[in-house]
């Protein structure tokens, strides 16, 4: 069976840098802020009041007014469904549509459902409070929630699939929303990954010794992917989504056409679940670069890294792309400027290297002051790079071994 080609023509994006409801726009808000070298860090007043956690830095969505949902469908949504929505919205004008197309596919998915909602669930279990909890409470802590929550907010009653990959979410879910299509299972498709921040996140990874707790004083600098002065991960949230369909649907609608999917490919790491390695992470990029009708390294142009500043993540990447690409890509991680988005990282990043590569401006890897010795052998870039690219790759790995890699050309009418 010949495969279909399949193309982005949507993108929608809820960042730790706002949204505009108003006007639903997010896109260029998260792209300009990043091109204009600005971060979204900043000190976590809450984390200082639990004395266990050492970091004290966050990156938060600002408060977004979301009235324009009906509150009947608000009612059981909570902030990451919220995110999802504006970010679904937005994708679809940007893809052309008033309304999603019938037969849209959905894959969207999150790290876990609402934490905040969940702590308010077990703090009235516990003080036997059973009575005041709402119904709407239990569809905004379903693992697929905010799946369930767009599906109804949207019409959309096509294929439903909510993976769930911790880290490598958002990039999966496109993933499988791209072999979809191109096996003919759906026309259309929606994905991307989505997510809210809860103080526990960051207790997650401080008891990792992971979290990002030395520039507490200077929150802006806490995030530094690649960085000899790394020192763990900054947790945020937010929601990115993107619009797919075939080339020919796209060709005959007459849309503007951000880029085709290429190749993507994942694979589990057996070895470690806390631990990445760059044996997989190397495995991973080369399957994608395979499933690419068998495109070489040389034909990469720019690898945005899944780099989210902790010692070891970032050494072990390095160490791949050096092995399969040396110094002859363009390699910058983004989590510097907005922080891990958790479950959106990977489809808020792609948007933003896609947005990037329509302008011909990239953005490099945010304080990147002195490149760790361990992380040399690849083309780390510190300054805004202005070139026209012609395909490019993501990454995207999480915590118990789930790798992605996705790779993008750039159309070319």
């Amino acid at each position: 069976m010949q495969k279909k080609r399949v193309v982005i023509t949507g993108m929608g994006a809820v960042s730790p840098y706002g949204f505009d409801a108003k006007n639903t726009q997010g896109v260029d808000i998260l792209v300009d802020n990043m091109l204009l070298g600005k971060t979204s860090i900043a000190f976590d007043g809450e984390l200082s009041q639990i004395p266990d956690i050492t970091s004290r830095v966050s990156s938060k969505v600002p408060a977004i007014d979301f009235s324009y949902i009906p509150r009947q469908l608000r009612r059981s949504m909570s902030k990451m469904s919220l995110y999802a929505a504006g970010a679904v919205r937005e994708t679809l004008t940007s893809a052309g549509f008033e309304k999603a197309p019938q037969g849209t596919a959905l894959f969207l998915g999150s790290t876990i459902s609402s934490m905040e909602t969940w702590v308010n669930f077990a703090g009235k279990y516990q003080s036997k409070e059973i009575d005041n909890i709402k119904t709407n409470v239990v569809f905004q802590v379903m693992n697929h929630s905010p799946l369930a929550n767009v599906s109804q907010a949207f019409d959309l009653k096509g294929i439903g699939i909510g993976a769930s990959a911790a880290c490598a979410t958002g990039l999966m879910n496109t993933g499988l929303a791209y072999l979809a299509l191109s096996a003919g299972f759906a026309d259309y498709a929606l994905c991307g990954g989505t997510d809210e921040y809860h103080p526990i996140m960051t207790c997650c990874f401080s008891i990792m010794n992971a979290a990002s707790n030395a520039f507490n004083e200077n929150p802006e600098k806490a995030s530094r992917p690649f960085d000899k002065e790394r020192c763990g991960i900054v947790c945020g949230e937010g929601c990115g989504m993107l619009f797919l369909e075939s080339l020919d649907n796209a060709l005959k609608r007459k849309v503007k056409i951000f880029g085709e999917i290429a190749g993507f490919a994942s694979n589990t790491d057996s070895r470690s679940i806390a631990h990445p390695s760059s044996e997989s992470i190397s495995d991973c990029m080369r399957k994608a670069l395979q499933s690419a009708d068998g495109l070489k390294p040389q034909d990469i142009d720019l690898i945005n890294a899944h780099a989210t500043s902790t010692i070891a993540g970032d050494i072990e990447e390095a160490k791949s792309i050096s092995e399969i690409f040396g110094e002859n890509v363009l390699v910058n991680s983004l989590k510097g400027h907005i922080g891990h988005t958790m479950a959106a990282s990977g489809s808020l990043e792609l948007i933003a290297i896609l947005k990037m590569a329509e302008r011909g401006h990239f953005a490099p890897t945010l304080n990147l002051e002195n490149i760790d010795e361990a992380c040399l052998g690849v083309n780390l870039f510190k300054e805004i790079q202005n070139k026209k690219i012609k395909t490019f790759m993501k990454n995207s790995f999480a915590l118990g071994g789930q790798n992605c890699s996705l790779i993008v050309k750039l159309f070319e009418s």
